[in-house]
């Protein structure tokens, strides 16, 4: 993935993943006395392809993009660290899907050329370390801020993010993204074409087999991993309608997923959200209460820890357009998602 995407200060796993998955390891070496367990690297939940940018709670800078004019910097939202730990319950997640499955199913599919880009504006917050060059510690919630990408249809051609009031250039390659774990790249490892994403299977249980087997080995678990790879593939593409139904499908049958009602995107929109705990980290894929519509995810500490208070979020975001843009830095003009 070298030649498709930027190098970033954002290779391996985030600040607040880190200190997770050191707290989680130092208790088992404590408990057991047993060897240092060798941890697999995964990306980072929210650091996919993101521009490694310090965002004030307003941003007012203006920076120079692609076509060499000037654009202002999008303004950002100064949002509460620290959420409220809501009840989780495994009962109503098997509702909650097929509502979320039967709403998706019914769209009306794109079509999507080779010569086209994949656009998703959205909102975003990331987490850091408070204190810099540290592996661990107290983490901080950025503001949240805007965030544009166009990606490629074909995986030679370059693509752009917009985040922060920074145009990073995506570069286009020869290498091609592999959709069922095969060389060179997994699904998750980075942003899809629309075609790779429709040749999933359609049948959930066909489709969970294949998340597990392209998510073997990676930190931190195997349910985890799998639910991980869910928001990977979902957060910045565009999933034909019964693929998008497949995978919420899949998502349902992975054990220790549950239903927290009242979740909040970036956006301030409430819904009802898919949840699943990992290193006293809870994820949460959130769906409008009434259409049953994607809405966005959250991440949040669920006990207190060195990394943070209970509550306090590792990260967010809330898709507010997705549609298919005939050029890098222009609007859709078509169908829209």
């Amino acid at each position: 993935m070298a030649d498709q995407f930027p190098s970033t200060a954002t290779h391996g796993l985030s600040s607040a993943r880190t200190a997770l998955l050191e707290e989680h390891l130092m208790r088992e070496i404590t408990r057991t006395e047993a060897a240092p367990v060798a941890i697999a690297p995964r990306r980072p939940r929210w650091r996919l392809v993101a521009i490694p940018v310090a965002v004030a709670a307003v941003a007012t800078a203006v920076v120079l993009n692609v076509t060499g004019s000037t654009t202002p910097a999008a303004p950002s939202v100064a949002l509460a660290p620290v959420v409220k730990v809501l009840p989780a319950s495994a009962q109503g997640t098997a509702e909650l899907v097929q509502q979320v499955a039967a709403a998706t199913g019914e769209s009306k599919p794109l079509t999507i050329r080779a010569d086209q880009y994949v656009y998703v504006k959205s909102e975003v917050g990331f987490s850091r370390q408070i204190h810099e060059r540290t592996m661990d510690g107290p983490i901080k919630l950025d503001a949240v801020h805007e965030r544009q990408v166009w990606l490629p249809e074909n995986p030679t051609r370059p693509g752009l993010i917009r985040e922060g009031g920074e145009d990073e250039n995506l570069g286009g390659g020869s290498a091609q993204v592999s959709i069922d774990g095969g060389a060179p790249t997994t699904p998750g490892a980075g942003n899809t074409t629309y075609a790779q994403v429709a040749a999933l299977p359609t049948d959930p249980d066909a489709l969970l087999k294949k998340i597990y087997t392209t998510t073997k080995g990676r930190a931190p678990g195997h349910d985890a991993a799998a639910f991980d790879w869910v928001g990977e593939t979902i957060g910045e593409t565009i999933v034909p309608p019964k693929v998008e139904a497949a995978i919420w499908l899949a998502a349902g049958k992975i054990p220790g997923v549950e239903v927290v009602h009242n979740a909040v995107d970036a956006a301030g929109r409430h819904g009802d959200a898919l949840a699943f705990e990992s290193l006293n980290e809870r994820t949460e894929y959130i769906f409008d209460k009434t259409t049953h519509t994607y809405l966005g995810e959250r991440s949040y500490l669920v006990k207190d820890s060195k990394a943070g208070k209970a509550g306090q979020l590792t990260g967010i975001s809330a898709v507010l357009d997705r549609g298919v843009a005939d050029k890098i830095g222009q609007l859709p003009s078509g169908g829209k998602v």
